[in-house]
């Protein structure tokens, strides 16, 4: 379900932005269309083909008499009334529909950035595709009723407007940039020369994969601490071995690189919380007759981990490794000695 909805989303994209080129002034081209949608040329025609017989937007065609280029483009008396055109082939449901706006609706770390705008732009243009009985403020309503937005801890990228955009811009370049970013963990700021790979989308803020070429490692940057980012002459080759997803599925949050097995015993009372959300990393549970529960977990970012296990308090218990209790123990402790006292 959660692919065939990341793929409706995709296609549905490229539809708009196709919309989108065609409808601008002078039109477009083949080879703008590829550039853009970064599709291959016979998936372009298809999407022209679709667009224009399945979906019945009037394309015109015209060919420069030297240069051979050929510009598609809307015809002008249908672009003018293109806000209110339906697309019934699409035939969204309203759970689809609905399925959809929350997607979009998961904006709130751009808030008070002109991103936040641009998001607010590709909903009105959705509104394009959606059947009729679909578009109207009734609609709206009924969306706006289903689901709530929380704001809550989401981080704040207003007036980072320009590094975001350069970012994305690096990005989709695979251009090379010097960055200057500060780290939470050491309080230290230093200068590095990046490939800048994938924006990740967590827990309310935007990371971004990075490769540092003169260590040859790939890490993930918190975009806020991110100072300056300078965009480099020189160009360079996404990783061949370089898989996100694979990464983030084998880290328990979010950072990755120091494996750990751990085994940890959680009461009866934090048990079924401790199993209710899915982790990254693999873990087999032992339920015991008292309720309670022992949780092996083979993952990676021990800090992540260590943090989330100390918040269920005399709850949770480290079993082992011995190392890793140890760090338990001595937090608690430090935790203890900041009260004082506790006689």
């Amino acid at each position: 379900m959660a692919y065939h909805l990341d793929m409706f989303n995709k296609n549905l994209i490229k539809i708009i932005k196709a919309i989108d080129l065609l409808a601008s002034s002078g039109g477009t081209t083949v080879e703008a269309l590829e550039r853009e949608l970064d599709l291959g040329r016979r998936s372009v025609f298809r999407l022209l083909d679709t667009l224009e017989n399945e979906l019945g937007f009037p394309i015109i065609r015209s060919r420069e008499e030297f240069g051979g280029v050929t510009t598609y483009t809307l015809m002008d008396r249908f672009v003018t009334r293109l806000s209110n055109v339906s697309l019934p082939k699409l035939d969204l449901s309203l759970q689809e529909a609905t399925l959809l706006y929350f997607l979009l609706s998961r904006d709130a770390v751009f808030a008070g950035s002109e991103v936040e705008d641009d998001l607010s732009s590709l909903r009105a243009k959705l509104r394009i595709l959606l059947p009729v009985k679909l578009s109207g403020s009734e609609t709206d309503a009924e969306l706006d009723s289903i689901f709530a937005v929380s704001t809550n801890a989401v981080k704040s990228y207003a007036g980072k407007e320009h590094l975001l955009d350069t970012i994305f811009d690096a990005v989709k370049s695979r251009q090379a940039c010097t960055l200057r970013y500060h780290a939470t963990s050491t309080g230290e700021t230093k200068t590095y020369e990046v490939h800048p790979l994938q924006l990740v989308d967590h827990r309310g803020g935007l990371y971004l994969f990075i490769r540092i070429p003169k260590h040859d490692s790939i890490r993930i940057v918190a975009i806020d601490r991110i100072e300056s980012i300078e965009l480099l002459v020189t160009t360079f080759d996404y990783p061949a071995d370089f898989d996100a997803e694979s990464l983030l599925a084998s880290a328990f949050d979010l950072t990755f690189g120091d494996p750990i097995t751990a085994a940890i015993r959680f009461s009866p009372k934090a048990a079924r919380y401790a199993t209710e959300r899915q982790y990254g990393g693999e873990r087999n549970i032992e339920t015991h007759s008292d309720g309670s529960i022992t949780m092996t977990i083979a993952t990676s970012g021990q800090e992540d981990l260590l943090r989330w296990i100390l918040g269920f308090g005399p709850d949770a218990e480290i079993l082992s490794p011995p190392a890793f209790r140890e760090e338990a123990r001595s937090r608690l402790s430090a935790t203890l000695a900041s009260y004082g006292d506790a006689r």
